[in-house]
């Protein structure tokens, strides 16, 4: 995914080896994130991205992206979080954590 495809502040969701993840920009730093709240299974896509937090727009679940911890509940299991680079103007998934 091309580094300008997600503006700071904002998300973005794709699908890498079949798993759906949802990118992050904080202030110019990307974190990666499975697609999914671990309260209701639901796409995080569409929630607030708040600083470090991203809230479930179901629930209001909120999770930190840089870890996966739940930060709010009804959530009370952490996200999977992924690791990134940065290679040619590209953000790239480089494991799953």
């Amino acid at each position: 995914m091309p580094i300008g495809a997600v503006a700071e502040g904002a998300t973005r969701a794709c699908s890498v080896d079949g798993i759906d993840v949802l990118v992050c920009n904080v202030d110019g730093r990307f974190y990666a994130v499975e697609n999914r709240c671990s309260h209701a299974a639901t796409k995080l896509a569409g929630g607030r991205l708040k600083g470090h937090s991203i809230s479930c727009p179901l629930h209001g679940a909120k999770f930190d992206v840089r870890s996966g911890a739940p930060l709010a509940a009804p959530a009370r299991a952490p996200i999977r979080t992924f690791d990134l680079v940065l290679e040619g103007g590209k953000i790239n998934l480089i494991k799953s954590t």
